[in-house]
């Protein structure tokens, strides 16, 4: 007697999800590849389809993470040029971890949810007391309430630190300096803080097509961050001859 066809659609569709699901495990990576309980983590597919970033759902049962999403009626999204669908995960406790991507069918239509994965990830423990590495992320936009209209932006993944210094010049025009590359180093006192060259960039008028052979860096001085506590840090810096530093609390909205 012959299966009925219901079972043998359900049978193909089974088929189908399983082997787009094997096949797409390889498109599946993880940002950073080998973070810390400091760092963002997010899972990034690189497929030929389009997903809604709206529909954005995570879920953790034991040490598996599903992170689910909706697909949508989208003819391309761009991917078959190398593009790709992030999805923030969050940051993570020390340990290991399996993480899944859950695709469901656009709604409201029916059809097989793709379960791609999992890829293993692990996230590596702080590193002890008194090292030469930071125990919170820094990243935010830091400022003195009572100098609005400068800022320092920093920007931190691991144990690196990329910072933009936006303040005045001598005529009153807006420029910016950037803090980089660096390194974490304790003084004297046995203070953490953030050590690197302080660069200053020139480049195209905004208004017109960008040319980057316009474009011109160099090294004007130093600078550290030192933070003080998870909300409140000083701006150390040597810039063009000049010396000072700035007292900083995280920008709240």
């Amino acid at each position: 007697m012959s299966p009925p066809k219901k079972a043998i659609v359900m049978v193909c569709l089974w088929l189908v999800a399983t082997t787009v699901s094997g096949l797409a495990t390889a498109q599946l990576s993880l940002v950073p590849s080998s973070p810390t309980p400091l760092d963002t983590v997010r899972l990034r597919w690189a497929h030929a389809g389009c997903t809604n970033p709206d529909s954005n759902r995570i879920t953790m049962q034991a040490n598996r993470i599903t992170v689910s999403v909706d697909r949508i009626f989208l003819v391309d999204c761009g991917t078959p040029q190398g593009y790709f669908d992030e999805y923030t995960v969050g940051r993570l406790p020390a340990g290991e971890y399996d993480i899944q991507l859950a695709a469901n069918p656009p709604p409201p239509t029916l059809g097989p949810t793709l379960l791609i994965g999992p890829i293993h990830l692990t996230v590596a423990s702080l590193s002890p007391t008194d090292s030469l590495l930071p125990h919170d992320n820094y990243a935010d936009v830091w400022w003195n309430p009572a100098e609005s209209g400068s800022a320092l932006t920093v920007q931190q993944s691991g144990d690196k630190l990329f910072a933009v210094w936006n303040v005045y010049d001598a005529s009153g025009r807006s420029t910016w300096y950037s803090l980089q590359p660096g390194s974490w180093k304790r003084d004297a006192a046995n203070i953490l803080r953030y050590v690197g060259i302080v660069y200053s960039t020139t480049g195209p008028d905004w208004r017109s097509a960008f040319d980057t052979g316009a474009i011109s860096i160099s090294a004007v001085g130093t600078a550290s961050f030192i933070p003080q506590g998870a909300s409140r840090a000083r701006f150390e810096y040597t810039i063009s001859g000049v010396n000072g530093s700035k007292q900083l609390v995280r920008f709240a909205f």
